[in-house]
């Protein structure tokens, strides 16, 4: 898909299909997420989790019977491991939709994730509901007034 066109379609999924994402399917979305900026390149300031156990997911609330859920998270995050995850997610959620999967950002579900699923020292930061969907993905006109640009030119 082009850029633009997928930067106008995206939204974000509530409903999913109840069939998982294959290893395959979920190696562009990780490619995306290891291709993602983050602050000073402290990429062992974060780790992914990917969750697809069903009995797991159940336990989880507001993911919309999500069949895949990955969450970044950082040991003791401030402010620039926030928003790096951000950025991470937004990378894997671009690169779903580019695929034609259904992803939603998440950070809902975060207060009831299992404890034992996230590593030690870890702290959810954000995370992605991902599955299959029969909706296509169709570009929307963008207002470009949307959100006021306030400019400031020489002379």
């Amino acid at each position: 898909m082009e850029f633009m066109d997928l930067v106008q379609s995206r939204h974000a999924f509530r409903e999913y299909d109840d069939q998982p994402l294959t290893s395959e399917e979920l190696q562009p979305i990780l490619l995306a997420a290891e291709a993602s900026p983050v602050g000073l390149g402290k990429y062992s300031n974060h780790q992914l989790t990917v969750i697809q156990d069903p009995k797991t997911l159940e336990q989880i609330k507001n993911i919309y019977q999500a069949p895949t859920l990955i969450v970044v998270s950082s040991p003791d995050p401030g402010q620039l491991e926030f928003i790096d995850a951000g950025i991470i997610v937004h990378n894997m959620e671009l690169a779903a939709e580019n695929e034609g999967l259904a992803a939603n950002y998440n950070m809902a579900c975060l207060a009831s994730l299992p404890q034992a699923v996230i590593p030690a020292g870890m702290t959810p930061c954000f995370a992605l509901t991902l599955g299959h969907t029969k909706e296509k993905l169709t570009p929307r006109d963008i207002d470009i007034k949307r959100i006021p640009v306030n400019w400031i030119k020489e002379g």
